[in-house]
């Protein structure tokens, strides 16, 4: 696997607990100023990519890297990389602002601007009692405490669990003026209008397994979606069921409706051959892209 200057780079990761397969020859990497989604049902193994990835867990084989230094030896690296943990760990008894400046000094950091920034941007109080807290409110202290020394990397897991729409999209403006700043981010999270809305490329695990990796305008081209033609006059099905990429062909009226797969070019030079009028073309969202390879439907 080609890495170039990524900075976050997962290569034929496996990793076993006991006779249990966590996951197995896991490859992808993250470059600076990329969003890569990372999607996978319950217990396909996201977590364990993203632990194995913090050095919170070793891998049974293959490497995981960050700014290209293996993950677990590079203790310095911490310092460049934010880490929202798909379950959170707050200390309940301090206030958010004695909290967040508790970690700037872990890092020996001062950080007092971007906190009250990073709180005021999302509407945080920052002299509340963690305990008194919302799970929204909990949540971006999470998201504040993982951006606010401004990482190069960023690993999230399920971070806007909790947040009402109005914090997640402030949630996403953020990720966005990140990347912009070349942040490599890792996004976890069972949002898909959210992933769809930031992400460049999308990763697809499993089963443990890698099932796909690619942006979004690749990922639809490999999925079956839907054209609809509308002629002039009735046009017969079997004008198309031999076209390159059509899956399947039904009629109604003047309408030829194609389930395709792969380039559209040749479908759509025999509509233009046969004087199509109108030509709607269905794109699949994500969700269904997810719901279709998980489910072990054909991708080409």
């Amino acid at each position: 696997m080609s890495t170039g200057d990524s900075l976050i780079t997962v290569d034929q990761l496996t990793k076993f607990y006991g006779r249990h397969r966590g996951v197995e020859d896991v490859s992808f990497a993250v470059s600076p100023g990329e969003v890569l989604g990372f999607l996978g049902p319950n217990g396909s193994g996201k977590t364990t990519v993203i632990r194995t990835l913090m050095g919170l867990i070793r891998a049974t084989n293959g490497d995981v890297r960050l700014f290209g230094r293996v993950a677990t030896s590079d203790h310095r690296a911490r310092d460049r990389v934010g880490y929202v943990p798909g379950r959170l760990e707050l200390l309940p008894r301090m206030t958010v602002r004695r909290y967040l400046e508790h970690l700037a000094a872990l890092r020996r950091r001062n950080l007092e601007a971007a906190i009250t920034s990073l709180a005021e941007r999302f509407t945080l109080d920052l002299d509340a009692t963690i305990s008194s807290l919302s799970k929204g409110n909990k949540q971006k202290v999470g998201v504040i405490q993982a951006v606010m020394h401004d990482p190069q990397v960023l690993i999230l897991d399920e971070p806007t669990s909790g947040l009402d729409p109005i914090g997640q999209r402030q949630f996403e403006e953020l990720i966005d003026e990140m990347r912009g700043r070349g942040t490599a981010v890792l996004l976890s999270s069972h949002v898909m209008s959210e992933v769809e809305a930031i992400a460049d490329r999308i990763a697809i695990l499993d089963h443990g397994h890698l099932a796909l990796v690619s942006s979004m305008p690749e990922m639809r081209s490999r999925i079956e979606r839907s054209l609809d033609f509308e002629f002039g006059l009735p046009v017969q099905a079997s004008e198309f069921s031999t076209v390159p990429g059509v899956v399947s062909v039904r009629t109604e009226d003047n309408h030829v409706v194609c389930s395709v797969t792969g380039s559209e070019s040749p479908v759509l030079a025999k509509a233009v051959q046969l004087g199509v009028r109108t030509v709607t073309s269905q794109e699949p969202t994500l969700e269904e892209i997810f719901i279709s390879v998980t489910r072990g439907d054909r991708v080409v």
